[in-house]
């Protein structure tokens, strides 16, 4: 299994030597492809060959670029192989309002005990009123638990004047730590067959990756809990960015074993599948977050 995330922060160019990713700088570092699982563009003033975007996609590798402000702004990921393309896409598309209901209660129900989970390892006061919210969301959230959930959640993490979305490095922080697991799950999804632009829950015709937003509630707590720990004031510096990355290999706890999130992206698509071949939002994998550790790959 790939397991290596390549950050390229300064200058370079990137092409493929004896199919290996053959980084040249000032001096010249290989590293095998088959590797990689996420290569992390952070300079503007990288050069790459399109025989290495062709080894990249072949590789299954996650390609993020990033704005000048250093913020992710493009995510590559390659055309879909899966044998089942089109039987895997009619299922997604003519998956019920119920059953998406249904999943949609699951993903919320994992999503605010995770942050409650979240709010026992920060030390906060707030973990057993969000476990009580997590048990009574309903099908399709009818109640809108999340979003009152969420409110609670932020302001017991960062204090009570803290506003989602202000121009902050907080806000940064979780933006780029959300970016990154999003572009893990999208990658996920389109590789067990899935279209990412059509959600459970998320339906906006403007993003391409509703569905991999749906599948990235769960796994939000874990970029909250290292923002806690991280706690930037202004702009976000490489030591930020380069942990916030890490985050995809850091454990959770899915189907029963404790996996990289990079994992857990690839069970949570392969449980959708099940789900939805058998109308069956209980068959929906989920992870658990854990204190931050990174996993330890065989």
């Amino acid at each position: 299994m790939a397991w290596r995330t390549i950050v390229i922060s300064k200058a370079a160019r990137l092409r493929v030597e004896n199919d290996q990713l053959a980084i040249i700088q000032q001096e010249t570092i290989t590293l095998p492809i088959e590797d990689i699982a996420v290569l992390m563009l952070e300079s503007q003033e990288v050069l790459l060959s399109s025989a290495l975007l062709d080894r990249l996609a072949e590789h299954e590798v996650l390609l993020f670029a990033c704005s000048r402000k250093h913020m992710p702004s493009m995510v590559g990921v390659p055309f879909v192989k899966h044998s089942r393309l089109a039987g895997i896409q009619r299922m997604q598309l003519e998956a019920t309002q119920p059953f998406r209901k249904r999943c949609w209660q699951q993903i919320v129900r994992r999503k605010v005990a995770n942050q409650a989970i979240c709010q026992a390892i920060a030390g906060k006061p707030g973990a057993q009123k969000l476990r009580d919210m997590a048990a009574t969301v309903t099908s399709g959230d009818a109640a809108n638990i999340e979003s009152v959930a969420a409110r609670e959640h932020f302001q017991a993490l960062f204090g009570p004047d803290f506003i989602r979305g202000a121009e902050d490095g907080i806000n940064s922080a979780l933006n780029y730590g959300y970016a990154i697991l999003r572009g893990t799950i999208a990658r996920a999804l389109t590789l067990h067959g899935f279209l990412p632009a059509h959600g459970i829950h998320h339906h906006s015709e403007l993003n391409q990756f509703n569905l991999a937003d749906d599948f990235l509630e769960p796994l939000r707590p874990m970029v909250d809990l290292k923002v806690v720990e991280l706690m930037p004031e202004g702009e976000l510096t490489k030591a930020h960015r380069e942990a916030l990355v890490a985050l995809i290999h850091h454990e959770v706890f899915i189907d029963g074993k404790r996996q990289a999130a990079l994992r857990a992206a690839e069970i949570m698509a392969a449980s959708f599948v099940a789900a939805c071949r058998d109308h069956d939002a209980r068959r929906l994998k989920l992870p658990e977050i854990l204190l931050l550790a990174a996993h330890s790959y065989e």
